[in-house]
């Protein structure tokens, strides 16, 4: 148990690693675009396409960091008016529905990934870069989003039963 709590927080760290390095890195290639461009005259095609993949990645690690952190919006009216076992169902449902997207989305990610690297690999027009790595963004996204919701299930359930235990 203990190995897998420090595999999880291993992962952490790398997806947030990820996401403030794509995300600096994004920024310099923004800046270097808009020196090139306003001062020397002279755009560079790459560094708007790449910083827009960056983007993608970047948003997809950030919306799996929101999952883990439960910081993403929501609606709290209905739990304000919910009981204790009313809000665990609540939570219990939106996890599982949540986790069923994306399983549906790591699904059609992967296939997507596949079909762009092997079937009908296709590039993008200024780097050439692969764009099966854009769209990996996608799977590997939802993949964090699932284990977040796992996660966050399995600390509900545990919540829940260590409540029901002390109260007997």
């Amino acid at each position: 148990m203990r190995s897998m709590k420090a595999l999880l927080g291993y992962l952490d760290n790398i997806e947030e690693f990820l996401a403030v390095t794509f995300l600096a890195t994004m920024c310099v290639f923004i800046g270097l675009q808009i020196i090139f461009r306003y001062i020397l005259n002279w755009p560079l095609a790459w560094t708007e396409e790449l910083a827009r993949y960056l983007f993608v990645w970047v948003i997809y690690l950030g919306a799996s960091m929101a999952v883990r952190r439960k910081r993403h919006l929501k609606v709290d009216i209905v739990l304000l008016l919910l009981g204790e076992k009313g809000k665990f169902v609540l939570r219990l449902v939106s996890n599982m529905l949540f986790l069923f997207f994306c399983v549906v989305m790591a699904y059609e990610g992967a296939y997507l990934v596949y079909s762009l690297q092997f079937i009908r690999p296709q590039y993008s027009p200024a780097v050439r870069f692969p764009m099966s790595l854009a769209y990996l963004s996608v799977l590997v996204g939802v993949v964090l989003m699932g284990i977040a919701l796992i996660r966050d299930t399995v600390s509900l359930v545990k919540e829940r039963n260590l409540t029901a235990n002390c109260k007997k």
